[in-house]
């Protein structure tokens, strides 16, 4: 699957977030063309107000989550998120070469990071897989 409509402007990307669509043409907005040379995990604040702020930290990953890493990023991300906008939440974005449909490997990353979030009581907004064709919630 492709994604057939533009590209929105990029001044959309801190437009408001109501549903795992909105949070969607913010991504793209954000990502411009799809096309990665390297795995990354995206991570992004939502504010309480439903904006996405446009500053985002970028960690490069290997193919297999690795649950000490991912707890840690995620409780001091939650933390800032607290401390400077309480009402926050997260936005995750994993980002991957390759043309294919959703793998077993991003429903693990999915799965590990839902549970992670779950036992630290992380707010996440719907987590996204982007590859070279598509850009898809997970």
């Amino acid at each position: 699957m492709t994604d057939l409509l533009p590209i929105p402007p990029g001044e959309t990307a801190t437009d408001p977030i109501h549903s795992p669509a909105d949070l969607r043409e913010r991504w793209r907005a954000l990502m411009g063309p799809l096309g990665f040379g390297e795995r990354l995990l995206w991570i992004g604040f939502v504010g309480p107000d439903r904006r996405m702020i446009k500053t985002l930290t970028q960690m490069p990953i290997g193919r297999a989550p690795d649950r000490a890493v991912l707890s840690d990023v995620l409780a001091g991300m939650m933390m800032i998120a607290r401390e400077s906008a309480p009402g926050s939440t997260l936005a995750l974005l994993l980002t991957r070469p390759g043309s294919d449909g959703i793998s077993a490997e991003d429903r693990r990353w999915s799965d590990v990071i839902a549970h992670i979030a779950r036992e630290q009581n992380v707010s996440l907004e719907t987590f996204f897989r982007a590859n070279d064709q598509s850009l898809l919630p997970l």
